[in-house]
């Protein structure tokens, strides 16, 4: 399970790199990345759904119970 935007630590072992090796390729623009944000040392968000489209993962997305009556 991942969720729509991961982190590089989060998608690395999808794709059996090391969290440095995934940042290193989003920063060559080899993963899809997601505007990184105005702050210094703002993280990658990579789009989970388009890396999946590129590697030819099937997927499913679900909805998520966030909350509500117990």
């Amino acid at each position: 399970e991942l969720p729509l935007v991961a982190s590089p630590a989060a998608v690395a072992p999808l794709l059996g790199k090391s969290e440095h090796g995934v940042r290193d390729d989003c920063t060559a623009g080899r993963i899809p990345t997601l505007p990184r944000g105005g702050r210094t040392g703002a993280h990658y968000r990579i789009p989970v759904a388009r890396l999946l489209d590129e590697l030819g993962v099937p997927y499913r997305i679900e909805p998520v119970n966030c909350g509500g009556a117990s």
